[in-house]
């Protein structure tokens, strides 16, 4: 009896390089001290205080403890000396940390080598966890996705300099970040479109489809803005922004709403290209109904994707409005309002996308039948 070999076969050699590229990475990071300019110290011994309970005046209930550190220096000019600091830290850890044996911190170091008084210090090492996360990142896509995958990080590699030459040239410059942003949306669109879909009319379709649903949901969000002249909308909750809010809460929402609309377009219209494929003599209508039951399949979790992602960033300060003695009403006008109105655009221009995307694919193939 011959045995059939299994169509996916495991090849050792990839896997072996995966895992050295990605121990050899931890272990350079873990050990790339001397390439700070910063003084970089690993917490060698830790003596935790007791710890004392706390209250404010909102009944908020926390414990504070005390921390003894021993660091060891890993560079510089004082590199292998022993130093200690001390740390305070709450259960809550919301400005502030509890450090553990074997971690590496920044430590800002005495002007005198001899002085008293305790070091300080700055912040964690965190290129360990961050390389780490590259490397999951880029090793799941290449080996699940292959060519498609390496696309798909190609794209991101690109559009991440994009978007910081795009926040550099707004920042230098006096251009409306309404024009600078949708600018960069444009090429967004065609980059990854081509990136991942290739040169075909699925890509053209799906580029048309998406910069058509983002347009048009922007349109809808600026009429009625400016029809209800803004009311309700707590613009002075957006941090640090120091040029005019309303436009960049439009970029925002346009950027915001751009990677939904295209994933849903180019969902839309691979699938009614391989319907098409698979019955050519399906009519017009019959194809835009096909894209309409597609569409109703996919924007509903999209929709509420985008709606859990705003939830998940605004949760914290939700709480720590709560806490701090203010009402449901207020911490909502003053914390959700600015989100949930730009989940309120991503919704509206994914609605618009569905038949946007059916009308385009649809005749598409159609011209190709009449052809």
């Amino acid at each position: 009896m011959v045995r059939k070999r299994p169509a996916v076969q495991v090849k050792w050699l990839t896997v072996i390089i995966i895992v050295l590229v990605g121990g050899a990475a931890w272990l350079f990071t873990r050990y790339n001290a001397s390439f700070y300019q910063q003084t970089v110290a690993q917490v060698e011994q830790v003596h935790n205080g007791h710890r004392e309970k706390t209250t404010d005046e909102f009944q908020n209930k926390a414990y504070q403890q005390n921390q003894s550190l021993r660091l060891r220096i890993l560079n510089g000019n004082r590199k292998g000396e022993l130093v200690t600091t001390t740390n305070q830290f709450t259960t809550a850890q919301a400005t502030d940390m509890e450090y553990r044996p074997g971690q590496q911190v920044f430590v800002h170091l005495n002007a005198k080598k001899h002085q008293k008084s305790n070091e300080m210090i700055t912040g964690f090492k965190r290129d360990s966890v961050v390389v780490f996360l590259i490397w999951l990142t880029v090793t799941l896509l290449l080996v699940i996705l292959k060519l498609r995958g390496s696309m798909a990080l190609l794209s991101l590699v690109i559009n991440a300099v994009l978007f910081f030459c795009a926040v550099q040239l707004d920042v230098r410059t006096n251009f409306n970040p309404i024009w600078l942003f949708a600018g960069l949306a444009v090429i967004f669109t065609v980059v990854t479109a081509f990136l991942i879909f290739g040169k075909s009319q699925e890509t053209v379709v799906t580029i048309m489809a998406t910069l058509g649903g983002t347009a048009a949901a922007l349109l809808i969000a600026v009429f009625v803005l400016t029809a209800t002249n803004q009311r309700g909308m707590n613009f002075e909750m957006m941090d640090y922004v120091t040029q005019q809010r309303l436009p960049l809460f439009y970029a925002g929402s346009m950027i915001g709403a751009l990677g939904a609309i295209m994933d849903l377009s180019a969902d839309i219209t691979s699938s009614l290209f391989a319907i098409y494929r698979e019955e050519p003599q399906l009519t017009f209508w019959e194809l835009f109904l096909n894209a309409r039951k597609i569409g109703r399949s996919i924007m509903g979790p999209l929709i509420n994707v985008l709606f859990l992602i705003f939830v998940a960033s605004t949760f914290p300060m939700m709480v720590l409005f709560l806490k701090n003695g203010n009402s449901w009403g207020y911490a909502y006008s003053m914390i959700m309002t600015l989100g949930i109105v730009q989940s309120l655009i991503s919704g509206i221009g994914i609605s618009l996308t569905v038949p946007i995307t059916g009308l385009l694919a649809g005749g598409v193939c159609e011209m190709k039948v009449l052809k």
